[in-house]
């Protein structure tokens, strides 16, 4: 049986258009990532920071958004990190928060977590600037392991994973807890 031209072309125009969207669906899916916050983490940084909200992948520009989507952490949203942060058992949200009004127009640094299994969650604010910020800063979670400070040269071995602040194609840090609190290593300048 003779399959007639006209479906030919159509059905090499419709497998087209599915790989073209292909990326756009990343994308997008990237973009609603934070919905992946359970609706009790939400309201307490709505609550705790009324006028941000966490970066989003259009926060970025064009060829920064291109190298986070074609990294390794491509398929996450660039402001939300979750991991095991302050214990084995007990899952902690990094998030990067931006003001709604103004994306480039600072930062915030938060941890959300629970002090205990029963107890609410709680924010700790780890870093924060005021003014116009580089568009390419984004955060993921750094898997526990040896890490070392570029400056310093000290060197620590994590047990736990750690919230990795990147300031893309410029350098970067972790942010790990140590004896019930986070410290920091710049792991990349």
């Amino acid at each position: 049986m003779r399959v007639p031209p006209i479906l030919v072309l159509f059905g090499l125009v419709a497998v087209n258009l599915l790989n073209m969207t292909r990326g756009l669906v990343s994308a997008a899916q990237v973009k609603s990532e934070p919905s992946a916050l359970h609706t009790q983490i939400q309201t307490l940084l709505r609550t705790s920071f009324p006028r941000w909200r966490p970066k989003q992948l259009s926060d970025m520009e064009s060829d920064d958004q291109q190298l986070w989507l074609n990294g390794p952490n491509g398929k996450k949203s660039p402001g939300i990190a979750v991991g095991h942060f302050e214990a084995v058992d007990e899952l902690s949200y990094a998030v990067l928060l931006v003001p709604k009004s103004d994306p480039s127009g600072g930062h915030k640094i938060v941890v959300v977590s629970r002090e205990s299994k029963q107890a609410a969650y709680a924010c700790k604010l780890l870093d924060h600037a005021e003014g116009q910020t580089y568009s390419g800063l984004v955060i993921s979670k750094a898997g526990p392991g040896k890490y070392s400070d570029v400056q310093s040269r000290k060197s620590v071995q994590l047990g736990l994973d750690s919230v990795y602040v990147e300031w893309i194609e410029k350098g970067a840090l972790i942010y790990y807890w140590s004896e019930s609190r986070y410290r920091k290593l710049l792991v990349s300048d």
